[in-house]
């Protein structure tokens, strides 16, 4: 019984409007995993970039000649190059997802997601949740109203 009450009472905390996390805080949250992805980003497609440039077959040293050789004679480096960086962002997320439902920011400033029922979703939920955020950025504002919900 009052193992039940306990579980009760942390279901109408998390259900409280009042302990949403404001928008400041998501703020900060998609800030720092603003500059994470882009370090892990930038590293990966300076090793793509550098593995492209050894792989073309350009009969110059000359990097801007190399470049325009490839982007006419071999597309099909930039299309590696480009699938490599999507799929290292798409298994960042998954990680994200699959392994602890956060992100680093929001092991940051310390967020939680739970549903209406105050439960956590699912891996594929969250992960469908992240994706989501880069194509609904807008929304995002709606945090920052008096529910806090986007």
């Amino acid at each position: 019984m009052i193992a039940e009450q306990k579980e009760n009472q942390w279901v109408q905390r998390l259900l409280n409007e009042e302990q949403r996390a404001s928008g400041w805080f998501r703020l900060a949250a998609g800030f720092f995993d603003f500059i994470f992805l882009s370090l892990i980003l930038i590293t990966t497609s300076t090793i793509t970039t550098f593995w492209m440039v050894v792989q073309s077959e350009a009969p110059s040293d000359n990097i801007v000649f190399i470049r325009k050789y490839m982007w006419e004679n071999e597309f099909h480096l930039y299309l590696i190059n480009w699938t490599v960086i999507f799929i290292v962002f798409l298994m960042i997320h998954a990680l994200y997802a699959f392994k602890e439902k956060r992100t680093i920011g929001m092991r940051i400033v310390d967020l939680y997601v739970y549903n209406e029922d105050a439960e956590k979703p699912s891996g594929l939920q969250f992960f469908c949740r992240e994706m989501l955020k880069y194509l609904l950025f807008p929304f995002f504002l709606m945090s920052f109203g008096r529910k806090r919900r986007t």
